[in-house]
């Protein structure tokens, strides 16, 4: 990560907005540069601002809200920081803001802002952009919501706030902070830094998975032992039962359908029989309906007849209705025709009137046209003088109130002009004898400065008497802990010598374990019978289902000679039956014929009688007739066609017996058929199964006989391939006897499952005495490991013992240095405060020696106790320095007094000499206004005397036009008296043409009058002349149609034309009769054809009765069949799923095993992998990794410390991977731990460490960025200069290094600077390279 540029605002004394460019050729040349200025100037506040921009935090202030903002310059109203970064070639903006309400530096504070955008491209339009927006109007947002920026940034740079501030930005008091963190703070350095922190992702994810693999092969387990399967007899008895019951089912099946059959027959006599019952019925009530309309006939008949001559009616009214409607027309006409008439001569009249009426009103209009215009003239120049003199009046009295406004504002200028002229002369005599307060801003600089650094002394001596007798005390300490220590050490080494002896000891015990097998090849061997214990549990289970399978088609076998010698017994029955049933049909055809040709004979007996010899027959045209006197047919008794008829009546019923027979036999025969084609079917993959299952058990057991066993296990091995020879001895059977019956082996499947049950025996036994080894052999590993943990733990004591001893002798000898230090430097104190003092005198005697009349506290004279113990080398405490202070701080209060005092007479004198000026500036204008104001108000006057001569003029010439008009009553007054002014010109024009359209309109009404009443009375003429005709032809019509009907009338049923009246219908109604009578009509003869189609169809039924049991009994059979066939039907499925569900157990079993032995497989992997790295939180494997990468870095650190000192060297701590100790080359090599550095060594380590961490890169992020704020201070001029040395190469990397420091040699040495100075006000401004204040 690469600074590029910031942006401040606000920000403690930095007030103002502020551009520090570090992409500027100052710092990319140099590499190095430094930030200088005084104490309290605000240097450190630039690097509070880069950690704002990124983290909304600083590492002095770590809570800024809404309710508290701590680092916002006083009396403003916003602050912001932005720093743009550069994250391996992408450029990142990042800023942080807060206001405050409405703008106002006394608002309340707002929520602050915070956002990180992806910097654009600039391109050449880009180049002249200066304001912020331009510069951010191409820039994407990546996340502008507080909560979530800070994150986005971590997330970006791989860093937080703690992190950035311990490896790139050293903030004051925090350099040595990553040499001085925990190991887990700097495990978290480095893996953000690094990108390490993959590492703890696998192994807490290789534990997990481990787990999660458990769970898997005990939930396998679980399930496993969940699965119950049935035996061999279960099995075969629910197969023997499912037989059995399928063939009830079948002979129950066709005893339901014959029942229904029957049943149905009956439901059908029963239905036509009420059929028959309803459509008498029909018949009945149809024939009653066709009765009751016999009045309603009547009258339709009588309808139809005078419809024949209706239209001749219809004509003869129609003309009756023509003569009357004429007649009253023609009445009423001669009513109107004198009416009208009158209204002519009234309308004439009125037309003549309105004629004069216009032409007066149009002579008018042409007269007082003339005069109009003449006055609209007038009143235009009247009005416009009006608006005139008005303008002016107004303006006149303006100027006059102007004129009296500026005389009053020139008086009081010169009022107050008197006022400031007194007080500037008195301002300018107390200048005059103040001239010595000239030099009092720089000189209350120089006091702060020497109060402060005089204030730093103190504290510092202070501390260093505090500290040279905490010293003191450490090195009595030091001696006793050295004594315990070796105490301590001495009773330590009988523990570890008997320690030693247990763990000798026990090794010999575990040796003797794997004297006869190593532990590997027992792990091994372990493992080779778990697997070939799975392998054999598979092939068991494998012959478990072929013995099934072979018992299933033993059975079928069994079953099958049985089956077919029924069936062959079945089919010669079914043809006896059939021949004998052919035997009656045929016997009772005959006898059926004989019975017809009698019943013939006995039909035609009369005709018989009647034949004469000589006669034609009427059937066959014979003339001889041998029987007709004596037929032998006709002399048969009825005794004969009785027996006859009882004869063909057993026929039928032994035809109808053996029907039922031969039906009965063959369902049975096809069930036979299909039971044993079943079988059959059932064989072929029974025989497929064993097939398979033996091919499968080959390939379980081939590779078993093939791996190498111990002597232990190589016996039962030999014993699995009689397995394997008898399967195919089983397989060899299976393929040359599976077409016909033989049956299978079951004892050679029997004895191999009794072989396999007694191998699974021995493997186990085998297996629990390889485990109960290596039990023994892990628990005294635990008791190895407990001793050698004990051993260990004492060796550390023993090390800790012997570090701690040196470390104290170490800590004597640097007690002893700080002591000469402490003293060294207090001396080197009290000289600066003697020239402190001196320099501090000279400020107090320049203003407060007595030209001045102060407080007695606040003369030089009171500091004299101080000047005594600084004269003195008198060390003083806190509370004794402070009382010192205090006084030192009153008379820099009355410094500030007389400053202030100063500087507001000075300003006073500016301020009165500018409003002089500017007063006498005022009186001048505001006198010239005056003048030329009169002069106008002059010309004014002059100009409203004449305006109001010419209205005059113009009003008496507009009274004398309208002197002899009599309307003068339309226009409002103007404010003249007189009548004829009133009159406007506009509302009398429009009056009089108002009268003109009204007499033009009167008169076209009147002539509209005139004409429609002239065309009224012509059209009511010509109807008098038209109607006359029209009642001549209706008359001589109605008389012709009247005898037209009459004749017609004559000829008809009716006596006259009342009664033809009487005999019409409406046309409704006689369509509603004649739809009625069809109804009927067709109702009855329905009725009566449904009635004799449903007897023939009764007839029919009856003639081939299915039944002679009535239909309750033969329900109830077709109930309990239905149910019984419904039992059977469950207990079918029943035992079918219950089969189905014990095949589906079976390859579940089979298929639970393999997925147990895949995942004890798989489960040994993750084992093994969690053993070498994995754990739940991490720290196994990020341990490793970090300890690694915490190498690489150690050496990087060496590197750079090489180069400032080839005195110490850094190695890590061999018992913690994360902590450090250092090798000190001068002292023989003598390894010490970092706590113990003195400050300087502290500093050039901690920055070796820092240079290192910078050199450490990882795919997401790169350190070229490192700011040191206040480490310096501690270096000698030597160890300065190597220092510097340092960071300087560091340029050639394309490192950026800050620092800001108050040691002048580092300023000297380092030319890229940036200073930040004070100014008045408590503020401070940013100069040198690449600096830029940007004004607001």
């Amino acid at each position: 990560m690469r600074l590029i540029e910031l942006r401040l605002k606000n920000l403690n004394s930095l007030k103002g907005e502020w551009h520090i460019d570090f992409a500027d050729s100052a710092f990319i040349n140099e590499g190095i540069f430094a930030i200088t200025g005084q104490t309290g100037a605000g240097k450190t506040t630039i690097l509070d601002a880069i950690c704002l921009a990124l983290y909304g935090e600083t590492p002095r202030i770590n809570n800024i809200s809404k309710s508290s903002n701590e680092v916002m310059t006083r009396q403003t109203a916003e602050c912001f920081a932005e720093v743009v970064i550069d994250l391996n070639g992408t450029q990142y903006r990042c800023r942080w803001g807060q206001r405050r309400a409405y703008g106002k530096a006394d608002g309340n504070l707002q929520d602050a802002t915070h956002e990180i955008a992806l910097v654009t491209p600039k391109t050449d339009d880009d180049s002249n952009a200066d304001s912020k927006d331009d510069k951010l109007k191409g820039d994407e947002i990546l996340e502008s919501k507080l909560s979530r920026t800070k994150e986005k940034i971590v997330e970006l740079t791989r860093m937080d706030f703690q992190q950035f501030t311990r490896s790139i930005l050293l903030a004051q008091g925090s350099f040595s902070a990553f040499l001085k963190a925990k190991a887990d703070e700097r495990a978290d350095i480095l893996e953000k830094i690094t990108g390490t922190d993959i590492y703890a992702t696998i192994s807490t994810h290789v534990f997990e998975k481990k787990r999660a693999e458990e769970e898997i092969l005990n939930k396998l387990q679980f399930g496993l032992e969940g699965l119950t399967l049935l035996d061999a007899d279960e099995e075969a008895l629910i197969n023997e039962k499912l037989t059995s019951h399928q063939t009830a089912q079948i002979k129950q099946q066709q005893q339901y359908q014959r029942l229904q059959v029957q049943v149905n027959w009956l439901d059908t006599v029963a239905e036509l029989e009420k059929n028959v019952d309803n459509h008498q019925n029909e018949v009945t009530v149809a024939k009653q309906a066709q009765a009751d309309f016999a009045p309603n006939a009547k009258r339709l008949n009588a309808a139809n007849k005078a419809l024949e001559i209706d239209s001749q009616y219809s004509q003869l009214a129609h003309n009756r209705n023509d003569v009357k409607r004429l007649q009253n027309d023609q009445q009423a006409l001669n009513h109107q025709l004198p009416q009208q008439q009158e209204r002519l001569a009234h309308a004439v009249n009125a037309l003549k009137a309105a004629d004069t009426d216009t032409q007066s009103a149009y002579d008018e209009l042409q007269i007082t046209l003339p005069k109009i215009a003449h006055a609209r003239k007038l009143d235009g120049a009247i009005a416009q003088q009006m608006q005139a003199l008005d303008d002016q009046q107004q303006r006149k009295q303006r100027l006059a109130t102007n004129t009296q406004g500026l005389r009053q504002e020139i008086e009081n200028h010169t009022v107050q002009f008197n006022q400031d002229k007194a007080q500037l002369a008195t301002i300018e005599k107390y200048l005059i004898d103040a001239a010595a307060l000239h030099d009092i801003d720089t000189d209350a600089a120089n006091f702060d400065s020497h109060g402060s650094r005089l204030k730093a002394l103190l504290q510092d001596n202070a501390a260093l008497a505090n500290e040279k007798t905490a010293h003191h005390q450490q090195s009595s300490q030091y001696q006793t802990n050295l004594d315990q220590c070796q105490q301590q050490q001495d009773a330590t080494n009988p523990l570890i010598a008997k320690a030693r002896e247990a763990l000798a000891t026990l090794q010999k015990q575990q040796a003797a374990l794997t004297q006869t097998q190593s532990l590997a090849a027992i792990r091994d061997e372990q493992e080779q019978i778990e697997h070939t214990h799975s392998q054999i549990e598979q092939v068991s289970s494998k012959a478990q289902q072929i013995e099934a399978l072979a018992s299933q088609i033993n059975k079928i076998n069994t079953a099958l000679p049985t089956i077919n010698d029924a069936l062959t017994k079945l089919a010669a029955s079914i043809t006896d039956n059939e021949a004998l049933m052919a035997d009656a049909k045929d016997r009772r055809q005959d006898k059926q014929k004989l019975l017809d040709s009698w019943q013939q004979v006995a039909s035609l007996e009369r005709y018989i009688t009647q034949l004469k010899e000589g006669d034609p027959c009427p059937l066959c045209g014979a003339r001889e007739h041998p029987y007709g006197a004596h037929h032998p047919v006709l002399n048969k008794e009825p005794a004969e066609v009785t027996q006859m008829q009882q004869q063909i009546s057993e026929l039928d019923t032994t035809i109808n017996a053996l029907e039922q027979t031969l039906s009965k036999q063959r369902i049975e025969y096809a069930t036979t058929q299909n039971q044993i084609k079943q079988l059959h079917e059932q064989k072929t993959p029974l025989y497929e199964q064993i097939k398979k299952l033996g091919a499968d058990s080959n390939d379980l057991i081939q590779p078993l006989l093939a791996k190498t066993y111990s002597n232990a296990v190589t016996a039962s091995m030999t014993q699995l391939g009689q397995i394997g020879i008898d399967m195919d001895l089983l397989s060899e059977q299976i393929a040359d006897d599976s077409t016909d019956c033989t049956l299978i082996k079951e004892r050679l499947i029997k004895d191999g499952l009794l072989l396999l049950e007694t191998i699974k025996d021995q493997l186990s036994k085998r297996k629990q005495s390889l485990k109960d080894t290596l039990t023994q052999h892990e628990a005294l590993s635990d008791e190895l490991a407990k001793t050698n943990k004990t051993i260990e733990t004492f060796e550390k004591q023993q090390y800790q013992l012997a570090t701690d001893i040196h470390e104290i002798k170490s800590n004597s000898q640097i007690s002893t240095l700080a002591l000469d230090a402490i003293e060294k430097k207090i001396s080197t104190n009290f000289a600066e405060l003697t020239q402190l003092k001196d320099a501090i005198l000279a400020i107090l005697n320049k203003y407060l020696a007595g030209k001045y009349e102060l407080d007695a506290v606040t003369k030089p004279a009171a500091l004299q106790p101080l000047l005594a113990s600084i004269d003195q080398q008198v060390m003083l405490n806190k509370a004794d320095y402070e009382v010192h202070l205090d006084t030192l701080r009153q008379q820099r209060s009355s410094l500030v007094q007389l400053k202030q005092q100063f500087t507001a007479y000075k300003n006073a004198q500016q301020n009165l000499i500018t409003a002089l000026s500017s007063i006498t500036v005022q009186i001048e204008t505001k006198q010239a206004q005056l003048d030329k104001q009169k002069v106008e108000l002059d010309d004014l006057l002059q100009a409203i005397i004449a305006k109001t001569e010419t209205l005059a003029q113009l009003t008496t010439e507009r009274r004398d036009i309208f002197a002899d008009n009599i309307f003068a009553d339309n226009v409002p007054n103007i404010g003249d008296d007189n009548s004829n002014m009133n009159i406007n010109p506009d509302a009398e024009e429009a009056r009089l043409r108002t009268v003109l359209e009204q007499a033009h309109s009167e008169q076209a009404v009147a002539q509209r009058q005139l004409d429609s009443a002239e065309l009224t009375l012509k059209q009511l003429q010509r109807q008098q002349q038209l109607l006359a005709e029209q009642l001549t032809t209706a008359s001589t019509a109605l008389t012709t149609q009247e005898d037209i009907f009459k004749t017609a009338l004559a000829s008809s049923d009716f006596s006259d034309e009342a009664e033809f009246m009487r005999a019409r219908l409406p046309a409704a109604e006689r369509h509603h009769l004649t739809e009625q009578q069809q109804q009927i009509n067709d109702t009855l003869k329905q009725a009566q054809s449904l009635l004799t189609q449903t007897l023939q169809a009764l007839a029919e039924k009856k003639a081939n009765p299915l039944t002679t049991e009535d239909r309750e009994s033969l329900a109830e059979q077709q109930q309990l069949a239905q149910n019984e066939l419904q039992r059977l039907i469950e207990a079918i499925g029943a035992m079918s799923q219950q089969l189905k569900d014990n095949e589906e157990k079976k390859g579940n079993q089979q298929a639970q095993r393999q997925a147990i032995a895949h995942q004890k497989d798989t489960l040994q992997v993750w084992r093994q992998l969690n053993e070498l790295i994995g754990s739940s939180s991490g720290k196994k494997y990020r341990t490793f990794a970090q300890g690694l990468t915490f190498d690489i870095m150690v050496t990087h650190a060496n590197a750079q410390l090489h180069k400032m000192s080839d005195r110490y060297l850094l190695a890590r701590d061999d018992n913690s991977p994360l902590e450090l100790n250092v090798i000190d080359n001068y002292q023989g090599g003598e390894r010490r731990s970092t706590k113990n550095l003195s400050g300087g060594e502290g500093f050039i380590i901690s920055l070796a460490l820092a240079l290192g961490l910078s050199q450490m890169a990882s795919h997401n992020i790169r350190v070229d960025s490192l700011f040191l704020d206040e480490g310096f201070g501690t270096l000698d001029e030597e160890s300065l200069d190597i220092a510097l040395d340092t960071l300087t190469s560091l340029q050639q990397e394309g490192k950026l290094i800050g620092v800001i420091s108050h040691v002048q040699a580092l300023k000297e040495r380092i030319l890229t600077q940036i200073q930040v100075t004070k100014l008045s006000g408590g503020f401070s401004k940013i100069t040198g390279q690449g600096c830029y204040h940007i004004a607001s």
